[in-house]
């Protein structure tokens, strides 16, 4: 199977050799990677997606100045993209990926 991720799949595969190395090599060896971080990579698309569309209903956008307005969405993309990173990428809560990267 080609690789077809994207964003999501590259920090999954970047966690896993970082932090979960046992997996990672698991996952190469039995030839689920590819596979893995493909599925991965389209279930994360599809939650950011969600949560975009959500904070978009439930926070209000700034007054009609451009430059507000993409201020507004660079801040609505880092929070989903945080949410992803926990839920997803990590499968750890945020507070405990900051203590692996402190420890």
């Amino acid at each position: 199977m080609a690789p077809n991720y994207g964003k999501w799949g590259m920090s999954r595969r970047e966690f896993l050799k970082n932090y979960r190395q046992d997996e990672y090599h698991q996952l190469q060896a039995e030839g689920n990677l590819i596979p893995h971080l493909n599925e991965l990579d389209e279930r994360a698309g599809k939650m950011f997606e969600r949560i975009m569309e959500q904070l978009g209903k439930s926070i209000l956008p700034p007054s009609d100045d451009y430059m507000e307005r993409v201020q507004w969405q660079n801040r609505l993309r880092a929070i989903a993209d945080e949410q992803i990173f926990s839920d997803i990428i990590s499968e750890l809560p945020l507070y405990a990926f900051f203590t692996l990267i402190i420890a």
